[in-house]
């Protein structure tokens, strides 16, 4: 409900006030997996040729990066100028998003997403220009330690309208390799999700270079129609230069440059000095040195025959169940000794791996689905980790758990919190052995997060795996769907205006709000705690949050917060109208009343301890009341009628009787004494 919204901040930021976008013009040649780009003026500087990107708040940024090239540019390729937020007229109504300028080039793009060429590509001018602007700017990228990742024809720009230098599309915007075409990715990256390819090398810039080369030599958008387990075969066994090219043949010297940046083989891939080689006129002689992912002899599987070990790493990942109905049916070790060069598997590595003949698989049994993993590690050491159907890359997962959460697809969340549990990432080194050291790294990173990931407090769970992975994400809370909150008092503003108009009640409890204020606000898990063990006790909750609220607008020296303190006021009301001390009660209201119109809760919380002032009305009507009941009873027995028969009667009766009897026995014993 819009009630539930944070209302968009309807105040200007000095960014706003500079740039104005026009949402009616959009430039979708400079889209991005990031967001949508739209003209853009500069009032400081009316004849700048920029345009602006509205982020998606689902799609991380490469923070880093944008910091590198802001503060020094880098030739020939597209950088950003400035940044902020901005509240737009988007669908949906007013909505706060991070708005970057970036340079617009001003000449169109090399190639349309349809395949159509620009005119202004030929070969001389491919030869003279458009593979040197290139090679600069991924240089000069790879100079300060970055890579690009996501270079492709359609994002490939003549800088002016005289179409001589080009420039390529900026890559800040969105995670590494996020949802690039994988036929125009090196193929050791094509294995993975588009949502979580590995974040790779410079030789990926290199064969991306390559194939975006070729589309533009081939005049076709030679991408489109290559999907599938089809195509991955085809490049395997053909290579990714004629696979991609359809087996056409670029000519000449062109022709050579474009196969050696396309080269599958790490160890032949073209670098820079290659290329400026290719430019001197000097040939690279072929090297044959190709790493084998060959196996001995061919395995049939699921009526197929297979050669490569990444492919039957596929082929097992997407039929688990007949996978391990096939390793358990034969002799595992034979199997491994006969189809893998020089692999040796001992007994604890076969028992690691998990194959044991006397099971059956069941879906739902994570501990199979662990197995296979291991397998298709085993297999494909360099390759992602499959499970339950996912194919993510370690080292760079935030992107698919952000669009996770962005779908709201529990199941995938579920898969990713169970990929991120310790024991299984252990049992996947293990299985690896040494093989890919990169691997351990990574995993040696993610322990912190994987028991997180299984948590199921307040500020904790998969939400704070998200924030944790993805620092400069903002918060996905629902409730802020209308605003772009980066920071603690960018939250706490925030839920200061829902306020104004909507039901801030259990905001606090809210999982993203927790977990994204816990990650950028240290120390406030213990707060989280003390408001989630306190959720059955309304009076004690309104108070914790009164309290936090105004301990975060001390720390974080927020100003004033008239609605959100009315609104946590007129909580803690029906708690203080239940107070039995009148003169206390009127007290605490009348200060309420006094010190809430200032917005000030870290006054009123400081002040006024009202969790105390509770406690000790209730501890004193007690102790009134258990009082109260003690004279009752006395009241009662010494008003009632006394028996003869009551045992208390009974009792003391015989008491007095004894009394009585050794008062009489003492005096007749002086009487008789005396005479």
């Amino acid at each position: 409900m819009s009630s539930d919204l944070a209302p968009a901040p309807k105040t200007k930021s000095k960014f706003a006030e500079r740039y104005s976008v026009a949402i009616k013009e959009p430039l979708p040649e400079f889209n991005t997996p990031g967001g949508e780009a739209y003209a853009v003026s500069d009032s400081a500087n009316p004849d700048a040729a920029i345009y602006a990107l509205v982020h998606y708040p689902s799609v991380p940024v490469r923070e880093d990066l944008y910091k590198a090239l802001k503060e020094k540019p880098i030739a020939n390729l597209v950088c950003p100028k400035d940044r902020g937020l901005m509240t737009l007229g988007l669908k949906g109504g007013d909505q706060q998003r991070l708005v970057t300028i970036f340079e617009r080039p001003l000449g169109g793009p090399l190639m349309t997403e349809q395949g159509a060429v620009n005119e202004g590509v030929n070969p001389l001018h491919l030869r003279q220009n458009i593979i040197l602007c290139t090679l600069k700017a991924i240089a000069g990228l790879h100079k300060i330690d970055h890579t690009h990742r996501s270079i492709r024809p359609t994002a490939m720009y003549f800088l002016k309208a005289d179409r001589s230098d080009i420039t390529i599309g900026e890559c800040c915007s969105y995670p590494i390799g996020y949802k690039h075409h994988y036929a125009l990715d090196a193929l050791e990256n094509c294995f993975t999700d588009e949502r979580s390819k590995p974040k790779g090398d410079k030789s990926s810039d290199f064969f991306q270079f390559g194939a975006a080369l070729l589309c533009l030599n081939v005049r076709a958008a030679a991408w489109q129609g290559r999907d599938g387990e089809s195509f991955i075969t085809a490049r395997i066994n053909q290579g990714s230069y004629w696979a991609l090219g359809g087996g056409q043949e670029i000519p000449g010297a062109t022709g050579n440059l474009v196969k050696g940046l396309m080269a599958d083989d790490l160890s032949e891939r073209w670098d820079a000095q290659d290329v400026l080689d290719w430019f001197e006129g000097a040939v690279k002689p072929k090297r044959t040195s190709m790493k084998a992912w060959s196996m001995n002899r061919p395995t049939r599987f699921n009526g197929k025959s297979y050669i490569d070990r990444r492919l039957l790493a596929d082929a097992f990942a997407n039929e688990p169940e007949a996978a391990l109905k096939f390793l358990r049916d034969m002799n595992f070790a034979t199997w491994i000794q006969m189809s893998f060069r020089d692999e040796v598997l001992s007994e604890r590595a076969e028992k690691q791996l998990g194959i044991n003949p006397s099971e059956g698989m069941a879906s739902s049994r994570n501990h199979d689905h662990e197995t296979i993993a291991r397998i298709c590690m085993f297999l494909y050491p360099q390759g992602p980790i499959r499970y339950k159907g996912l194919a993510v890359s370690v080292d760079n997962l935030g992107g698919i758990l952000a669009d996770a959460f962005a779908k709201d697809d529990r199941q995938m969340l579920t898969v990713l919190s169970e990929i991120l549990a310790p024991r299984f990432l252990n049992s996947l080194m293990e299985t690896l052995g040494g093989k890919a050291p990169e691997f351990n790294q990574h995993v040696a990173m993610l322990r912190k997060v994987g028991d997180i990931a299984k948590s199921t407090q307040l500020a904790q769970g998969m939400e704070r795996v998200l924030y944790e992975l993805n620092p400069s994400m903002p918060c996905l809370s629902n409730r802020f769907e209308k605003n772009w909150i980066v920071s603690v008092d960018q939250a706490v503003k925030a839920l200061d205006r829902l306020a104004s108009s909507g039901n801030v009640a259990n905001v606090l409890t809210d999982r993203h709000i927790a977990a994204f204020m816990s990650k950028h606000g240290s120390g406030l898990e213990q707060e989280f705690n003390k408001l989630s063990s306190a959720q059955g006790n309304s009076a004690r909750f309104n108070t914790l949050s009164l309290d936090f609220f105004g301990a975060l607008q001390k720390r974080f020296r927020i100003g004033p917060l008239p609605s959100l303190t009315d609104k946590l006021v007129s909580g803690l009301m029906p708690a203080i109208k239940g107070m039995k001390n009148q003169k206390n009660k009127e007290r605490l209201k009348s200060l309420l009343e006094k010190l809430k119109k200032g917005g000030d809760l870290s006054k009123i919380s400081s002040d006024i301890n009202i969790s105390k002032m509770l406690a000790d009305d209730a501890r004193a009507f007690a102790n009134a009341r258990g009082l109260l009941a003690k004279l009752e009873k006395d009241r009662f027995r010494l008003s009632g009628r006394i028996s003869a028969k009551d045992p208390e009667a009974l009792e003391k009766g015989v008491k007095g009787a004894r009394t009585l009897a050794f008062i009489i026995f003492t005096l007749t014993i002086v009487l008789v004494t005396m005479q």
